[in-house]
């Protein structure tokens, strides 16, 4: 016969088993190579670089004056820019992800791309974030053409889709997951979601809400059907699907880079193709300058 005592020990053995399973699980994710979210970073460190010392150029050329910084002139040419977009530039979704407009952007954007993008790298793989990364930038992007007309760019839509993923991917793995680590990616992101939201809210932050919010539901929503490292079925239907989407991401970073590079080859030589490509735009920095 067995006592009551006999049953609890089973039980806290099981339980301390289970525990030691997830640990070793998630050690074994988590000690993976990480190579895209260094690649991702270090893209946008060495565009914002390019940007600026070219658009400091242009300043000292006599496009200068308080209405864009050295940056932004010279990343107008991939921004979100809504009248471009509704002419057939429609590779600003993808670009518009690469641009920061001063260098608190890019350290913001930059640290949230580096925490994040490490952990879920991990975790899905390169193909899937990859895949998640450009379609949540991308959607972000296009929230904020249907909202915004004011030009805009910088990876926060894409990273809002990393915080997205990583809150579905603490609760979808719930069971196999540590129970700090899973209550650290939902209960302890759900407030940084609402504050950070809500701050996107006041006028006097220039927050382009739609993006986050575009990009935060589509980070979730691939999540939610993504399969990770802790419970990833090999090979199958699932495996296809992912090669056929990474396809098509790569395929957008190429439509991107050839869009792009046409666009900096016309508008950025100097001053006088800037004017020709954007001259409401020149028109609005001459006049700010000239009001100075």
């Amino acid at each position: 016969m067995s006592s009551a005592g006999d049953w609890e020990t089973v039980d806290d053995t099981d339980a301390y088993l289970k525990r030691v399973r997830q640990e070793v699980s998630l050690l074994r994710m988590i000690s993976r190579p990480v190579v895209l979210t260094w690649w991702l970073l270090g893209v946008n460190v060495v565009f914002w670089l390019a940007a600026r010392y070219h658009g400091i150029g242009l300043a000292d050329d006599g496009l200068a004056g308080p209405y864009f910084n050295a940056e932004q002139i010279s990343f107008f040419t991939g921004m979100k820019v809504n009248e471009a977009m509704a002419d057939g530039q429609w590779w600003r979704l993808f670009s518009s992800q690469f641009v920061h407009l001063d260098i608190l952007h890019l350290i913001f954007n930059g640290y949230g791309i580096l925490v994040l993008g490490r952990f879920l790298e991990r975790c899905y793989g390169i193909r899937r974030i990859l895949v998640l990364y450009l379609a949540s930038g991308a959607v972000g992007a296009y929230a904020s053409f249907l909202t915004n007309p004011t030009p805009a760019g910088g990876a926060s839509g894409a990273v809002y889709g990393l915080v997205g993923a990583a809150v579905i991917f603490g609760f979808k793995y719930r069971d196999a997951l540590p129970s700090q680590v899973s209550k650290a990616l939902t209960i302890g992101l759900v407030p940084w979601i609402i504050l950070s939201l809500g701050i996107g809210f006041v006028d006097a932050i220039p927050m382009d809400n739609a993006a986050h919010i575009g990009g935060l539901i589509t980070g979730a929503a691939i999540a939610w059907v993504m399969a990770s490292r802790l419970r990833q079925q090999q090979g199958g239907w699932t495996e296809k699907v992912v090669w056929v989407f990474t396809a098509v991401a790569i395929a957008a970073l190429l439509w991107m880079g050839w869009g792009w590079s046409a666009e900096v080859m016309d508008c950025l030589p100097d001053v006088d193709s800037y004017a020709l490509c954007y001259p409401e735009l020149y028109g609005e920095i001459q006049r700010a300058a000239d009001g100075l």
